[in-house]
This record gives C-alpha cells, sequence and structure tokens, in this order.
C-alpha cells in the first residue's frame, strides 16, 4: 500500500490520467455485460451432463418456443391462417431451428397436390393428343372404307326379267300338259282304231296285222309316256313359287339398300364428328401442355377456403390421425424448436415478431405464448427491472442517510465513489464474460453496504488528518 501510495504521489497527473482510461475501458466493459439464466447458471459448464446437454441442444434443437391457440372451432380458418402468418415470418428468421405445426403438414398436403395436380396435367395432355390421333385416324378409316351400295336399278332389270321367264315357264307348262292330255286322249282313239282295223283284217294279210300289232306297241309307249309326263302337273306351280320368291328377294335388296345407304350417311357423318373432335381434343392436350409447361409459375399457396381445409384435415368427417398430436385440451399448439446455439438476441427478435403478429392481428386474447426461452426472457426483463429499482432506491436511501447523519463536508462523496466502483465491477465482468445472474445480482447490495461504509471510514479519517495539519 505504501509503495502505492508514494507511485501515486510522485505521479498524480499520469496516475488520472491512468486511471481515467481505465475507466473509460470499463464504462465500455459495462455495455457487454448480458443477462443469463441459462443451465450454466446452474450447473458447470465442464461437467459431462452440460456438455451430454449441449451436444443434444446442437443436434435436435433447444428448448422450443409453444404458442398455444384458443379459437370458437378446431381447425378453423382464422386460426390456421394465423399460424401460417407466424410461421412464415418466423421460420426462415436467425435462430429458428424447425417449426412444428399443422401448418406444416397441410403446406406438405398443397404441395403434394400441387406435385400430382402438375403430374396430371402432364399425362391428360399426352393422353387427349393420343386419343386426338387415334380417332382421326379413324375418321379417315371410315372416309376411305366405303361400304360399295349395289347397282338397285340393274338388279332389279335382271329380277323382273327372271320374274317374266319363270311366269312364261308357268305359262308355257300348263300348256305343254293341256297338250299332253290332248295327246293322251288321241292316243287312246287311235289304239281304239288300230285294234278295229286289226280285226277288220284277213288273217291272210300277215304283214299288214304284224304292222298293226308293232304300231299299237309303241301307241302303247306313247301312253305310257304321256301319262308319266302327265303325272308330273305339279310343276307348273314351280315356276309361280320361283317367281315370288325373286320378288320377295327383290323387296328385301330394295330395303337393305336403303339400310345401307342410311348407314353409308350415318358413317359420313360419324367420320365428320370424329374427325372434329380429334382436332378438338389435339386442342384441348395443347392447351393442357401449355398450362404443364407454365405450371411452375404458381405455387401451392396456403387454402383460404374451410372447405379446402377440411377436406384435407377431416375424412370421413374424422380428424386425421396426423392432426391430432396438435390438439392439447381443445386447444391448437404451435412450437418453434430453437438453434441449440441461439443467441439471446436472437430470441427477443423471434419473440417480439411473434408479439408483433399476434398484436396486428388483434388476437392477443385467442394465443398463449410459452416455453423456457420465453420464461427466460421474462426472468430477463423482470431481474433488469428489479436491479434498476435495486440500484436507484439503494442510491436514495444512502442519499437520505448521509444527508441526516454524516456531518462532514462532501458528504455524498462516498456515493459517488459507490457508483464507480459498481462500475468498474460491472465493466470487469462484462470484459471477462461474466454474465449477470440471480446469484451474481446479490453482489451489488452488499457491494453498496461495505463500500459506503468503508468510504465513510476512509472520507472520517482523512478529514481528521487534515484538521491536524
Amino acid at each position: 500500500m505504501k509503495y502505492i501510495i508514494a507511485l501515486i504521489l510522485k505521479y498524480p497527473i499520469k496516475t488520472l490520467i491512468t486511471t481515467g482510461i481505465v475507466l473509460i475501458g470499463l464504462f465500455v466493459g459495462v455495455t457487454n455485460i448480458t443477462l443469463k439464466t441459462g443451465n450454466d447458471t446452474l450447473i458447470s459448464d465442464q461437467t459431462d451432463l452440460y456438455q451430454d446437454n449441449y451436444d443434444y441442444q446442437m443436434a435436435f434443437g433447444k428448448d422450443p418456443i409453444i404458442l398455444i391457440f384458443e379459437a370458437s372451432s378446431l381447425y378453423d380458418q382464422q386460426t390456421l391462417a394465423l399460424m401460417h402468418d407466424i410461421q412464415s415470418k418466423t421460420e426462415d428468421m436467425p435462430g429458428v431451428y424447425a417449426v412444428n405445426s399443422p401448418v406444416t403438414l397441410i403446406e406438405s398436403i398443397s404441395q403434394t397436390m400441387y406435385s400430382q395436380t402438375n403430374t396430371g396435367l402432364t399425362q391428360m395432355s399426352q393422353g387427349l393428343i393420343e386419343v386426338s390421333n387415334q380417332l382421326t385416324n379413324l375418321s379417315v378409316q371410315l372416309q376411305t372404307n366405303q361400304m360399295i351400295t349395289p347397282d338397285l336399278e340393274a338388279l332389279s332389270t335382271n329380277l323382273n326379267q327372271l320374274i317374266t321367264a319363270q311366269t312364261q315357264l308357268g305359262t308355257g307348262l300348263v300348256n305343254l300338259f293341256d297338250v299332253v292330255d290332248t295327246l293322251g286322249t288321241s292316243v287312246a282313239s287311235l289304239s281304239t282304231d288300230l285294234n278295229t282295223l286289226k280285226a277288220s283284217l284277213d288273217e291272210s294279210m300277215t304283214e299288214e296285222i304284224a304292222l298293226i300289232d308293232d304300231m299299237l306297241v309303241k301307241t302303247s309307249q306313247l301312253d305310257t309316256s304321256l301319262t308319266t309326263l302327265s303325272n308330273q302337273s305339279s310343276l307348273t306351280d314351280i315356276p309361280a313359287q320361283t317367281a315370288t320368291a325373286l320378288g320377295q328377294i327383290l323387296t328385301t335388296l330394295v330395303d337393305l339398300s336403303t339400310l345401307l345407304e342410311q348407314q353409308q350417311t350415318s358413317m359420313n357423318t360419324l367420320s365428320i364428328a370424329l374427325s372434329t373432335m380429334g382436332i378438338n381434343l389435339k386442342q384441348m392436350g395443347d392447351s393442357l401442355g401449355v398450362i404443364q409447361q407454365n405450371f411452375n409459375a404458381f405455387e401451392p399457396g396456403f387454402p383460404t377456403s374451410q372447405t379446402t381445409l377440411n377436406t384435407m384435415i377431416y375424412q370421413d368427417g374424422n380428424l386425421k390421425d396426423m392432426f391430432k398430436g396438435f390438439v392439447v385440451d381443445g386447444k391448437l399448439r404451435m412450437v418453434l424448436v430453437l438453434e441449440g446455439d441461439v443467441t439471446d438476441e436472437a430470441i427477443d427478435d423471434i419473440s417480439n415478431a411473434i408479439n408483433q403478429i399476434i398484436s396486428d392481428q388483434n388476437a392477443s386474447d385467442q394465443v398463449l405464448v410459452s416455453g423456457k426461452p420465453i420464461l427466460d426472457r421474462a426472468i430477463k426483463s423482470s431481474m433488469m427491472d428489479s436491479m434498476q429499482f435495486m440500484m436507484i432506491f439503494a442510491v436514495l436511501i444512502m442519499v437520505g442517510i448521509l444527508l441526516v447523519t454524516y456531518r462532514v463536508k462532501m458528504r455524498l462523496l462516498p456515493i459517488v465513489m459507490i457508483l464507480f466502483a459498481v462500475i468498474v465491477t460491472v465493466g470487469i465482468m462484462g470484459w471477462l464474460n461474466i454474465g449477470l445472474t440471480m446469484v451474481s445480482m446479490a453482489v451489488f447490495p452488499v457491494l453498496i453496504g461495505l463500500g459506503i461504509d468503508y468510504f465513510i471510514q476512509f472520507q472520517t479519517r482523512y478529514e481528521i488528518e487534515r484538521s491536524e495539519l
């Protein structure tokens, strides 16, 4: 101590300058002081337990910020829209490791639907073009492979000629059988006459008798042939039946020709319709192809329709299993997992962003923001407020006590010096990265109490020594 006093007395100016520089440096150190409420305030960061927990947080994230949403109905569009707003504005902020909420699932489903729609457009476009090509080919085939309609006029003429010929043949047959009957009668008369003539001849006329016998034999044969032919009189019905059948064939051919003409007209109409349909389908396919090529201009957005949301969230009127985990006592839960090395400043920014969004949408009474980071933030704020109140209140009490009980000149000097001592202490803590905790804050009341006591003694002794000079 004597050496220090001697040094101060020998170099008073340099001592003051050095002291001033040190105080300025310590003032700068005050700005580096931080409030700490983490695990390192409760357990040494050199222990295996602390290191294991630190490695876990670096791999899987730190303690999360938890948001509880209360709404009139579960999974209503307004609540989900508020969740989506919070997630979209915070998930890319520094310090956010991941966001776990129903919005994440809904966006994933929306992305899946987007991909399926894109694939569906491609398939529909290709399918429509293929169908169009097939219809066009079918139309061409229908036009080139036309059925040949028979020449009805020539066919009718030929059939009519056959009918006429059959009619004439029938008439001829009738006349023929009439002649046969007449010949039969004549042959019978001739046979009678020959027998009469034979009987009238003399037996000596042998040659004449032999000739007559021969004629009778031939007459008998002719009669037999005419009788046989006369028995085939049913042949006269065949030409008439044939003519009738030919007439029916002619009528049928006329009807068939009419049907073929109608079918030909229908085939032409169908060919034109198929060609037109093919052109339209190709245009649709080309349009869908253009939509698919430019589909990346669209992005799967968050649904604004409650019906669409219900389709994604519910199945057959029941909540899907993947969404049940976000329901807590009839309220929706949203979790923001923080990175393991997130800073207090980043947590403050995230918390402020969340509160700002909730405030802008007038939903403060519908959303509860909680979690250890928020609790730590509240503790730090409370610690800072308590520290400021403690320092101000302690200074005011010391000022009152010194003014009333301390009867010396510059009676408030101990307060000034104690403030310098507090600044020096806080500055050293800032430079050494020693944060303020609930334990270290107890140093300041002790420092003020002991400092005031020691400085009053020092100042009193100074005044005594000075009075004896």
